[in-house]
């Protein structure tokens, strides 16, 4: 996998509480961001995968009413 480096701002308290942490068990702080972001693109899929499902039922039911009508 292709690493790159990014610059991104962050609220200095919260950064250093996020190291201690992370100095308790060797993490390290790309691991962590890298973990967020691969969380955070996962949930995106799910969320627009969601909305997709949903729809598909709401075209089917609508199909059923159609063709319920149409045969009355």
């Amino acid at each position: 996998m292709k690493k790159i480096r990014v610059n991104i701002t962050v609220d200095e308290v919260l950064l250093k509480q996020a190291k201690k942490k992370l100095d308790l068990f060797g993490g390290k702080l790309s691991t962590l961001f890298n973990a967020y972001l691969t969380d955070f693109v996962k949930s995106m899929d799910e969320e627009v995968g969601k909305g997709h499902k949903e729809l598909l039922e709401k075209f089917k039911e609508l199909e059923k009413r159609i063709d319920k009508l149409e045969r009355s």
